[in-house]
C-alpha cells in the first residue's frame, strides 16, 4: 500500500477509535498495570505478541516475518494531569512523539469523552526512523487529576483493528494514585540516582527514567515549546576537556539525528573555557544550534547545550535541548530565557553529586548583620569600553557591594535581578565570576578579592572606603528592608499611552496596574511573567519584594534599600528593581 493511502486510513481511524471509546467495554481476559486495567492485544495472523514490562510502561509488539509488517503498542503509567486535556495531549505528544521521532509538532486531533468520564484526545503522524516508515497514533486519557497515554507505532493497516480493541478496553482507576517513574517533583529533597550520578528533580518538573538515561521536563511548559534536560550515560575518554566536549557534542547530534548548524566562528558550537566548580569537579559547557527535520524544506531550529563534568577517569554528560521560538514575528527566544526555567536548569546542574566524589564544604551566607555584612552602595571608578562621556573607557558609576556572612562578595553596577531571596550565591558566582569574589575584614581593614584585582577596604565613621584604580570611594550601608510595608499608590513614567501603577496597603496587599510588568524588565512579552496585571499579597525580605498573585504567579523584584526608611510607609519616592526604577507616590 502506498504511504499516502495508509496515511489517510490511519487519520480516518482516529475518528473511528472514538466511536469505540464511548461504547461499553467488551468482556475479555484482562491484565493490570499501574492503575490501569487493560486487555492485551491478539494478532489475527497468529504470529503472536511479545510483551515487555517496565516500571514506567508495558509494551506489546508483533512482527510479521513474511510481510515485514509490525505493530508496537505501548501503555504508559499514569502521571499527574495538567489543567486541560489539550495541554495533557500537547505535553505527551511532545515527550513521546516529537522528541524521539521528530514528528510534526501540531497534529490534527480528535477529542471525545468515553463511558467512564475520561476525556480522550488522539492524534496521528507519519514518521521515519532508521529508514523505516511508519505511523504513530497517540491517545491520551485525561481526567480525575491523572493522565494515561497509549502509543501505537505500525506500518500495516491490518493492525488498526487490534489497536482499536486495545483502546476500547482500557480502564484507568479514577481513585488510585499514580505510582510511576514520571512524576511532578514537589519539595523533593531526596536525590535520585542514575549510574554514579545523584540528581534532584527541580520543583515543578517531572523526570522520566529510561535504561540509558533520564529526561526532565517542566510540567507547565507552554504549548509548541520544547525544553528538557537529558542525563546521559557517562563515557570514558583519555583526551582533554575540549576534545571530550567535541566528541560528546558530535555523538549527541548523531544520536538525535539532527543537523548541526554553523557558528560565525566556523564551528558547530561555542564552548567556554573549562572551569573548576565550587563543588570541586572540573567541567566544560557550550552550546550550538541544531536543525530537526519536520518533513518540509524548512527544518525546525533547536538549541543544544552540553554540560560535561570530569569525575576521576570518566566524563558525565548532560544535555539541555530546547526549541527556538518566534514571538511577534521577529523576537527569537528559547524557553530557558524565562528566569524560572533558567534558574531550575542551573540549580539542577550545580546540585549534581557523585557517589565516588568527595565535595568540599560549602557554606551558605546571608547579607545581613550588625557588622560589615550587608548591602553597601557608592560611586566608584569603572573601567571598560570607551564610549561617549568616557572616551578612555573609564567613568564613575553607582556600584553595589554585597558582603555575605560566608565570606562571599558581590561587586557590580546592577543588583541581582530578583534580589537576594533564595539566591544561590555559589551558582550566581559560578555564572558571573567577574562580579563575584571573596573578602576578609578585621580591625576596620580588609581586602576584597575580585578576579581582576585585590581591592583594599577600610572602615571609618560607619563609612566604608574602597580603593579602586588608586582612588578612594566612600560606600554607605543601606538599611535592611525585611518586613517592610507600604501604603499608597505609586506610578512610573508613561508607557505606551498608560501610566503603570501599583497600590500597596499596610496589611500586605497590592493591586498591580501594569507597574510590575515594567519593573520586571523583560521586553519579550511571552517571557514576561508579570505581563498580566493582577492583585494579591506582597512581602519584603532579603532585598526582594515578593508578589504573590491571586492567580498563582510568584514574582520577585529586587529592593536594594536605597532611600528606604522603615519608619515611613508612604514615602514620596519608592525605588524598586535591580535597575533602581523610581516610582512616585500619587
Amino acid at each position: 500500500m502506498k504511504n499516502s493511502e495508509m496515511k489517510q486510513n490511519i487519520i480516518s481511524t482516529i475518528q473511528f477509535i472514538f466511536c469505540l471509546l464511548v461504547m461499553q467495554q467488551s468482556f475479555c481476559q484482562t491484565e493490570k498495570f499501574d492503575i490501569i486495567t487493560y486487555t492485551p492485544p491478539k494478532d489475527p495472523t497468529g504470529t503472536g505478541w511479545k510483551k515487555e514490562s517496565k516500571q514506567s510502561f508495558v509494551s506489546h509488539i508483533t512482527v510479521n516475518q513474511n510481510t515485514g509488517g509490525f505493530c508496537l503498542i505501548v501503555l504508559y503509567a499514569a502521571v499527574p494531569g495538567a489543567s486541560t486535556p489539550e495541554k495533557d495531549f500537547a505535553k505527551e505528544w511532545n515527550d513521546l512523539v516529537v522528541t524521539p521521532y521528530h514528528a510534526e509538532k501540531n497534529p490534527k486531533t480528535e477529542t471525545q469523552t468515553n463511558a467512564d468520564g475520561w476525556k480522550v484526545v488522539s492524534g496521528a503522524a507519519a514518521v521515519q526512523r532508521d529508514n523505516i516508515n511508519s505511523y504513530i497514533i497517540l491517545s491520551v486519557f485525561s481526567g480525575f487529576g491523572k493522565t494515561v497515554s497509549v502509543l501505537a507505532n505500525l506500518n500495516d493497516q491490518s493492525y488498526i483493528a487490534e489497536v482499536d480493541k486495545f483502546l476500547e478496553n482500557i480502564s484507568p482507576d479514577k481513585t488510585a494514585t499514580p505510582a510511576n517513574t514520571t512524576a511532578v517533583a514537589k519539595n523533593n529533597d531526596q536525590p535520585d540516582k542514575f549510574g554514579q550520578l545523584l540528581y534532584t528533580t527541580p520543583a515543578g518538573w517531572k523526570a522520566t527514567k529510561y535504561q540509558n538515561g533520564v529526561v526532565l521536563t517542566p510540567v507547565d511548559l507552554p504549548a509548541k515549546e520544547h525544553l528538557d534536560i537529558q542525563v546521559m550515560q557517562a563515557i570514558n575518554f583519555s583526551g582533554t576537556m575540549e576534545k571530550a566536549f567535541e566528541k560528546i557534542y558530535n555523538e549527541t547530534c548523531t544520536t538525535l539525528r539532527v543537523t548541526k548548524m554553523w557558528e560565525v566562528s566556523g564551528l558547530n558550537y561555542t564552548a567556554k573555557e573549562p572551569k573548576k566548580s565550587f563543588r570541586g569537579w572540573e567541567y566544560i559547557r557550550g552550546s550550538g544550534g541544531i536543525q530537526v527535520n519536520n518533513g518540509t524544506p524548512y527544518p525546525d531550529e533547536y538549541g543544544l547545550e552540553l554540560f560535561v563534568i570530569k569525575i576521576n577517569n570518566r566524563f558525565e554528560r548532560i544535555a539541555i535541548i530546547q526549541s527556538r521560538n518566534t514571538y511577534g514575528g521577529y523576537n527569537r527566544y528559547y524557553p530557558s530565557d524565562r528566569l524560572n526555567y533558567r534558574n531550575a536548569v542551573e540549580g539542577f546542574l550545580f546540585s549534581l553529586k557523585f557517589d565516588d566524589w568527595k565535595e568540599p564544604v560549602v557554606k551558605t551566607g546571608a547579607a545581613k548583620g550588625e557588622d560589615i555584612t550587608g548591602v553597601w552602595q557608592g560611586i566608584s571608578m569603572s573601567v571598560g569600553i570607551p564610549n561617549r562621556g568616557a572616551e578612555l573607557g573609564a567613568g564613575l558609576k553607582v556600584q553595589q557591594l554585597i558582603l555575605f556572612s560566608n565570606g562571599q562578595a558581590f561587586f557590580g553596577t546592577n543588583f541581582p535581578v530578583e534580589g537576594l531571596d533564595e539566591l544561590n550565591t555559589w551558582i550566581a558566582a559560578e555564572n558571573n565570576r567577574r562580579s563575584w569574589g571573596t573578602y576578609s575584614f578585621s580591625n576596620d581593614k580588609g581586602v576584597l578579592k575580585m578576579p581582576y584585582a585585590d581591592i583594599p577596604l577600610q572602615m571609618e565613621n560607619n563609612k566604608l572606603t574602597i580603593t579602586t584604580n588608586k582612588t578612594d570611594h566612600s560606600f554607605i550601608k543601606l538599611s535592611p528592608v525585611d518586613g517592610a510595608r507600604f501604603n499608597g499608590t505609586y506610578t512610573l513614567s508613561e508607557w505606551n499611552g498608560m501610566i503603570p501603577a501599583i497600590s500597596f496597603t499596610s496589611d500586605g496587599k497590592f493591586i498591580d496596574k501594569g507597574a510590575v510588568r515594567i519593573l520586571y524588565h523583560e521586553s519579550t512579552d511571552c517571557l514576561n511573567e508579570a505581563l498580566t496585571p493582577g492583585s494579591g499579597t506582597y512581602e519584603v525580605k532579603n532585598n526582594s519584594m515578593i508578589f504573590n498573585y491571586s492567580d498563582g504567579r510568584k514574582i520577585k523584584i529586587a529592593v536594594t534599600g536605597s532611600g528606604f526608611d522603615k519608619n515611613n510607609s508612604s514615602p514620596a519616592i519608592l525605588t524598586l528593581s535591580f535597575n533602581e526604577d523610581v516610582m512616585k507616590r500619587q
